[in-house]
């Protein structure tokens, strides 16, 4: 359960970001950061060679909602980054439904 944490911190603090901060500034990118270290640490939830396919997607889609949100306030409006929250955020319900982590004998 704390390794689902992982995951949902950082998309929580991804959506506050986009939906309460207008202009982003360095501080933000701090916690920007932040956020994408605690998202990478989910993959402690697998043996090191054994990471599922749809970990590494989720891995994948984030990489690319951190990339969007690096740019919204040049290219994207804010509305791009909470679709592709959603999108993420479902590839992440999908995951740990699939691969929940057994309890150790």
């Amino acid at each position: 359960m704390k390794s689902v944490l992982f995951y949902f911190i950082p998309l929580a603090m991804f959506a506050a970001v986009n939906n309460l901060v207008d202009r982003l500034y360095w501080p933000y990118y701090l916690v920007l950061l932040l956020a994408f270290l605690v998202f990478q640490l989910a993959r402690v939830r697998y043996p090191k060679d054994a990471v599922p396919p749809i970990a590494k997607i989720s891995q994948a889609i984030f990489y690319i909602l951190t990339v969007a949100f690096i740019f919204r306030d040049q290219y994207l409006d804010p509305w791009i980054i909470n679709v592709l929250l959603g999108v993420t955020l479902g590839i992440v319900i999908v995951e740990i439904m699939q691969y929940k982590k057994k309890p150790s004998s």
